[in-house]
């Protein structure tokens, strides 16, 4: 009789035991529960159980922070220097593009007005990292700079393209225009399709990690 006792005792702790993390995480009927509950009070070996789980499943588990002020004054912060990135980009192209249109040589106004729109343009890039519709303008940017600095540069190699050439080659010709201060068209298309280069390799790098990270998410 005893015998019968104690293995009825052991498959009970086996059923306990596979019911503890329901038990723990609330997810079991109240019926169950209930069944549970009266077990750990009369057996010291799951009642001891149930502490350790309750402690692994419970304890080390870090409670999430919500630090919402924080947040919303890095996005404000976010969205302010994006704002002045682009509204100092298109002063930077008005305020050249009446000098690229001439083509003669730049002064030093003009230089200074180039070396804010990389600057910016960087800035503009590194803010948009985050964010994949806005690194995705900026990689899109950097391709159409890109491209348009190898047209003009194509057309004062072999002096081709005419009209059609040099209206493309605008696209980078009017922003690097402060570059006319110390170099011929010809090194300046070339500059500037280095430093638009660099801008779509790291548009392109960042936008695909926001893809990937998307498509780990989904």
């Amino acid at each position: 009789m005893n015998n019968t006792n104690n293995a009825t005792h052991e498959i009970k702790c086996c059923v306990v035991s596979d019911l503890l993390p329901l038990y723990i995480d609330k997810a079991c009927s109240e019926e169950t529960a209930l069944i549970v509950s009266e077990h750990l009070q009369g057996c010291e070996r799951c009642g001891k159980l149930h502490e350790e789980m309750s402690a692994a499943i419970g304890g080390d588990l870090p409670t999430p922070r919500f630090e919402s002020g924080k947040i919303f004054r890095h996005a404000r912060t976010s969205i302010l220097g994006i704002i002045i990135s682009l509204a100092v980009l298109l002063a930077c192209l008005e305020l050249n593009m009446g000098g690229a249109w001439d083509g003669g040589r730049a002064g030093g106004e003009h230089f200074a007005v180039t070396a804010f729109y990389i600057v910016f343009f960087a800035l503009f890039s590194f803010i948009s990292r985050k964010y994949k519709p806005l690194i995705k303008t900026s990689f899109v940017l950097s391709v159409i700079s890109f491209l348009s600095a190898l047209i003009g540069l194509y057309s004062r190699l072999f002096t081709a393209g005419g009209f059609i050439a040099a209206f493309f080659g605008m696209f980078s010709a009017v922003p690097f225009y402060g570059l006319r201060l110390f170099m011929e068209w010809t090194a300046l298309y070339a500059a500037a399709a280095a430093i638009s280069l660099c801008w779509v390799i790291y548009a392109g790098v960042k936008y695909r990690a926001l893809s990937d990270v998307k498509y780990h998410e989904i």
